[in-house]
C-alpha cells in the first residue's frame, strides 16, 4: 500500500509538471521560452522517476546530434550531448529518493558494491591529478566533463539495476535503442543534412547526420564505429532474450539479433565485425552444448552471415581488406581504386596517431610516467580520438594509468569468468551470459582498436563497461541467493529434551525415525514421564 501511495503522489507530480509545461508553452509566444518550460517539467519528470530517466538516457546515448561544440583550436573540439542534459535531474531524483529510503533500506552491504567501484575511482582521481599537467587547460576541463557524465552514469545505472526484473528492462531498453540506431541509419542512407547555430566565439550547436553522402559510411546519428559496435553488442543482448522467450518471441528475437548484425555490417565497421566473430568463437569454443547444436546447422550460419554482408554492403568486404594492407584493385566496390595508400583509414591511421604520440612522449621522458594528461593525445595529434580504449589508460595516464588498465581489465574478466562458472541458475545466467559475450565484442577486442576514455566517443566504452557491472552486481546477488543454507545442527542434549504435549506430560523423544526407547541409557518410562512433567510445569 506504502508504494501504491508513494506512486499515486508521484504520478499526481508528474501530470501537474505536464500541466505547467502546457501553460508554459501557451503563454510564451516565443518558442526559447516554451523550450525552457518543457525542459524544466521534463527535468521534473526524469527527478520524479529517476529509473525510467535512466532508461532513457539509456535509450539516447547514440544520440550524436544535436550537440554543443566548442572548438579550441583545428581539430581539437569538446563536445556535449543530449544525454547528459539528464544527469543533473537524475542525480538529484537518486540522491531524493535515496534520503526518503535511507530509513527502511538496510546498511550498505559488500557484496551489494560494483566490483568496478575501486577501479572507477582510481580512474577518475588520476585524471584529476592529471589536469594538472595536461597541455591545455580549458581542453581538459571540457574532457574531465564528459567523463563525469560517464563516471555518474555508470554509477547511477550499477545502483538502479538491483534485480533481475530490472536487468531485463535494461536490456529491453538496449534493444530499443538498437532499433532506432537501424532507424537512424536508414535515414543516412536516403538524407544528408548539417546545419550550425554559432552562439559565440568557438561554440556552436552542431546538426549533422552522419550520412555515406558525408562521411562515405552510414553510421544515422552517431559515427559508423560506434553505431556498428553499439548494434553487434545489442545483437548477442537480443540473442539472449531469444533464449528466455517462447517459440514466437525466441524467433522475433532472432530475426532482430540478424537485423542488428546486418545493419552493424551496414556501417562499415571493421572493428565491430571482428568483435562479433571473435566474442562468438570464443563462446563457441568455451560452451559445448551450444556448440553442438549450432555447429549442426554451420551451414545455415554462414550462408545467415554471407546473406547479413551481401544484402547490408558487399563493398564491407573490400574495406576489411583494405583495412589490412591489401593496396590491390578493389572488388566489391564501384570505385576501383584503394586509398590506403593515403594512410587516412584502417590499421595504417591508429599506428600513425600512436606513432605520433609516442614521439611526443619520448621527446619528454616524464611524460611516459605521467601521461599527456585528459586531452593531451588529442591535441598533439589532431585526431578526434585515441581509437584504443586500452592505450588511452597510457597516452592520458602514463605507466600508473597504463597499469590501472590492466588491473581493472584482469579483475572484470576473473569476476566474469567466476560469475559464469558458478552464475546462477534460470534467466539471470543466460541474460549475464548474453551482457557478457556482448562485452567480450566490444570491450575485450573492439576496443582495442576503437573507442577512447574522455573523448566524445567514450560514453559508448563507459556503457558497455556499466551494463556489465550492472549485470555482475545482480548475478552474484542471485548466486548468493540460490545458494542453500546448512541445516542447523542439533545436539545430544535437544535430542534428549522432551516433548511438552498441548494437556498432557512430557513424552521423551528421538532423533528423526527412532523410538523413544532406541534412546541411548535404560529405558525408564515412568521416570522419564516424571521428569518430563516437571519440565512443563516449569
Amino acid at each position: 500500500m506504502a508504494r501504491v501511495a508513494a506512486f499515486r503522489s508521484q504520478l499526481i507530480a508528474a501530470c501537474g509538471l505536464a500541466a505547467l509545461a502546457a501553460i508554459g508553452a501557451a503563454v510564451c509566444a516565443d518558442w526559447r521560452g516554451a523550450a525552457v518550460a518543457g525542459a524544466l517539467a521534463g527535468a521534473g519528470l526524469v527527478a520524479l522517476f529517476p529509473f525510467a530517466g535512466l532508461l532513457v538516457a539509456t535509450a539516447i546515448v547514440f544520440v550524436g546530434t544535436p550537440s554543443l561544440k566548442l572548438t579550441y583550436a583545428p581539430g581539437v573540439v569538446s563536445q556535449f550531448f543530449p544525454a547528459m542534459l539528464l544527469i543533473p535531474p537524475l542525480c538529484l531524483g537518486f540522491l531524493a529518493r535515496a534520503a526518503l529510503d535511507g530509513a527502511r533500506r538496510p546498511p550498505l552491504r559488500r557484496e551489494n558494491l560494483s566490483v568496478l567501484a575501486p577501479f572507477v575511482a582510481v580512474v577518475a582521481t588520476l585524471h584529476l591529478l592529471a589536469l594538472s599537467w595536461a597541455p591545455h587547460t580549458d581542453f581538459a576541463l571540457g574532457q574531465l566533463a564528459t567523463l563525469a557524465f560517464d563516471v555518474l552514469y555508470f554509477c547511477m545505472l550499477v545502483a538502479a539495476v538491483s534485480d533481475v526484473r530490472r536487468l531485463r528492462a535494461l536490456c529491453l531498453t538496449l534493444a530499443a535503442s538498437a532499433v532506432l540506431v537501424c532507424a537512424t541509419m536508414v535515414c543516412g542512407a536516403l538524407y544528408d543534412w548539417a546545419g550550425t547555430v554559432h552562439l559565440g566565439t568557438g561554440a556552436e550547436l552542431n546538426f549533422e547526420l552522419f550520412s555515406e553522402a558525408r562521411w562515405g559510411r552510414i553510421g544515422g546519428l552517431c559515427s559508423a564505429n560506434q553505431s556498428g559496435g553499439f548494434l553487434v553488442f545489442a545483437s548477442f543482448i537480443a540473442m539472449g532474450l531469444a533464449v528466455g522467450s517462447r517459440r514466437l518471441a525466441r524467433a522475433a528475437w532472432g530475426l532482430l539479433a540478424l537485423v542488428f548484425l546486418t545493419f552493424a555490417v551496414v556501417s562499415g565497421s571493421r572493428g565491430a565485425i571482428l568483435g562479433f566473430l571473435g566474442a562468438s568463437g570464443t563462446f563457441l569454443f568455451l560452451h559445448a552444448p551450444s556448440r553442438k547444436r549450432l555447429l549442426s546447422r554451420s551451414t545455415l550460419l554462414v550462408l545467415a552471415l554471407a546473406v547479413a554482408i551481401l544484402a547490408g554492403k558487399p563493398s564491407f568486404i573490400d574495406r576489411m581488406l583494405v583495412g589490412f594492407g591489401y593496396s590491390g584493385p578493389l572488388i566489391f566496390s564501384a570505385k576501383k581504386k584503394t586509398e590506403s595508400t593515403s594512410n587516412v583509414s584502417g590499421s595504417g591511421a591508429r599506428f600513425r596517431m600512436w606513432k605520433q604520440a609516442l614521439s611526443v612522449m619520448a621527446n619528454r621522458p616524464e611524460l611516459l610516467l605521467l601521461g599527456l594528461g585528459p586531452g593531451g593525445f588529442i591535441w598533439h595529434t589532431h585526431e578526434p580520438e585515441v581509437h584504443s580504449l586500452w592505450l588511452a589508460f597510457f597516452f592520458d595516464l602514463g605507466l600508473a594509468g597504463g597499469l590501472t588498465g590492466i588491473l581493472g581489465l584482469a579483475v572484470l574478466a576473473a569476476t566474469t569468468a567466476n560469475v559464469l562458472r558458478r552464475g546462477p541458475p534460470g534467466s539471470v545466467h543466460v541474460l549475464f551470459t548474453a551482457v557478457a559475450v556482448a562485452a567480450l565484442a566490444e570491450l575485450g577486442l573492439h576496443s582495442a582498436i576503437d573507442h577512447d576514455l574522455t573523448s566524445p566517443v567514450s560514453r559508448f566504452a563507459w556503457l558497455y563497461v556499466a551494463v556489465l557491472a550492472a549485470s555482475l552486481r545482480v548475478a552474484r546477488r542471485e548466486a548468493a541467493a540460490a545458494k542453500p543454507r546448512p541445516a542447523p545442527e542439533t545436539t545430544h542434549e535437544e535430542l534428549l529434551a522432551p516433548a511438552c504435549l498441548p494437556g498432557g506430560p512430557a513424552l521423551p523423544v528421538g532423533p528423526p525415525g527412532l523410538p523413544a526407547h532406541a534412546l541411548p541409557g535404560p529405558a525408564r518410562a515412568g521416570d522419564a514421564a516424571a521428569a518430563g512433567a516437571a519440565d512443563c510445569r516449569a
